[in-house]
């Protein structure tokens, strides 16, 4: 750790007292030149004191509250957390792989070497669903319960599991989704392309279908996931009714209410031709309510053979318990 000058200290505390705190506000309040703050900020940052926060030209500086971790990778089993473990933190920020694990066992005190342990155990069992890279979800879609439109339902990932939280396609959906960031969506799309692509090819897909949002937003999820999939098949367009009230899936905790809920505010255009096998695509399926209700209105306009295939990027296995953030 490099020496902090008593100049330094006096940055640090106006940054514990005023942060998150831009440089030039800090200019202002030291009366200090800019080149002289940045000469402490950067002393400070490498002492990991502090951190950057936001994107320019709004950066922000605060407090790095998190203590030094061993960021190396020494076995097998490191290697494997750095590919499937990303860390939040409740700012926001994210930490992926062995340096994300050892900061959110810290903070739980958690042991590091047993949870590791665990981690990859129970990341293994939950692989034994997984098949060429899906899940098939059919089985315990809609509770188990009877009016399956779905010839089948696949997932690439669970949404979360034990005690870990999300999975690391978990945390891309749901970050990807509430901040509206393309960069995550674009890397959601690179991982799941392969397995849509199978689906594809295996239904013979003719025809893809993307769930409507509920929630207006500036950047769709679901957009940016259509463009960045770059599928090249045709698209049937499904509808979200609006009324003057907004209700979405996630907010209804009871399953015959998201059933309900899908019925009468999904539309799927009856004008369209539907001469081929369908695959519906959503981002987080809780009780697969709303595919299935897309599946149904699809089924009504097409021939008796058609194939519905419903596919949603994460999605809850135990009981398809509601998943409610996203």
């Amino acid at each position: 750790m490099k020496s902090i000058s008593k100049e330094a200290r006096e940055v640090l505390e106006a940054i514990k007292l005023y942060g998150p705190v831009r440089s030039v506000q800090l200019v202002k309040v030291l009366n200090i030149s800019t080149k002289t703050l940045y000469k402490h900020l950067s002393v400070l940052i490498d002492n990991q004191l502090i951190k950057k926060i936001g994107t320019t030209p709004k950066v922000f500086y605060t407090i790095n509250e998190v203590q030094e971790v061993d960021k190396g990778i020494s076995s097998e089993d490191d290697y494997f957390i750095e590919q499937n473990y990303i860390y939040v933190s409740p700012s926001g920020e994210i930490t992926r792989g062995v340096h994300g694990f050892q900061i959110w066992c810290q903070k739980n005190s958690f042991d590091f070497s047993k949870e590791k342990d665990l981690f990859i155990k129970k990341y293994k069992e939950m692989n034994k669903f997984k098949k060429d890279g899906l899940i098939s979800a059919k089985k315990i879609i809609l509770s188990g319960g009877k009016g399956l439109q779905l010839d089948e339902v696949f997932f690439s990932d669970f949404y979360s599991f034990d005690h870990f939280g999300k999975t690391k396609l978990g945390q891309l959906v749901y970050l990807g989704k509430t901040s509206q960031n393309k960069k995550l969506i674009t890397e959601i799309s690179k991982l799941i392309k392969p397995g849509i692509e199978n689906i594809i090819i295996k239904y013979n897909i003719g025809l893809v279908c993307f769930v409507p949002p509920t929630v207006d937003r500036k950047i769709q999820f679901l957009d940016v996931l259509k463009k960045n999939l770059n599928l090249k098949i045709n698209e049937l367009v499904a509808m979200k009714v609006i009324g003057s009230t907004r209700i979405a899936q996630k907010t209804l905790r009871r399953l015959e209410d998201r059933v309900i809920n899908a019925k009468q505010t999904i539309a799927v255009d009856p004008s369209q031709k539907i001469d081929s096998n369908v695959l519906i695509i959503d981002d987080a399926a809780g009780s697969g309510a709303t595919l299935n209700e897309i599946a149904k209105k699809i089924k009504v306009l097409s021939p008796k053979k058609t194939k519905v295939i419903g596919y949603s990027v994460v999605g809850s296995f135990k009981g398809f318990d509601v998943i409610s953030e996203v």
